[in-house]
């Protein structure tokens, strides 16, 4: 296995295309519908990729990436819109997120992101050993 990934959006299809492409490719995808059901994932699951759509039901991901960076400060955080005029890169930044990308998603490129990603936390990792990743 290369990683684990949470994908967090109230799209059946969009949680299916990501368990297709990301699972294809040797990766163990999580995912859940709402705020409210990734961060129970969180709290049982070490996953420090997290793809969250920022127009959920209940929690945004706005609001919903703010929750995460208390608990796991050094995850890579992704945000993912179908809606972008609603939201604000800059807003998007300062809650935590990492990168902004719109819907429909290029999952050729969204492969790379990954990749990147778990490089990074690998770097960390061993860069700093002490902390939990």
């Amino acid at each position: 296995m290369k990683g684990k990934i949470l994908i967090v959006d109230d799209e059946a299809p969009v949680r299916e295309l990501f368990y297709g492409v990301f699972g294809d490719e040797g990766y163990e995808v999580v995912a859940a519908e709402d705020g409210d059901q990734a961060l129970d994932i969180l709290k049982k699951d070490e996953i420090d990729v997290i793809f969250l759509d920022l127009k959920l039901f209940g929690m945004n991901g706005i609001d919903l990436c703010r929750q995460i960076r208390v608990t796991k400060p050094v995850s890579i955080i992704f945000a993912i819109t179908g809606w972008a005029p609603l939201f604000e890169i800059e807003e998007c930044r300062e809650a935590g997120f990492d990168d902004y990308f719109e819907k429909p998603l290029d999952m050729d490129f969204m492969l790379d992101v990954v990749a990147e990603a778990f490089k990074k936390l690998g770097r960390w990792k061993r860069r700093y050993n002490n902390i939990q990743v």
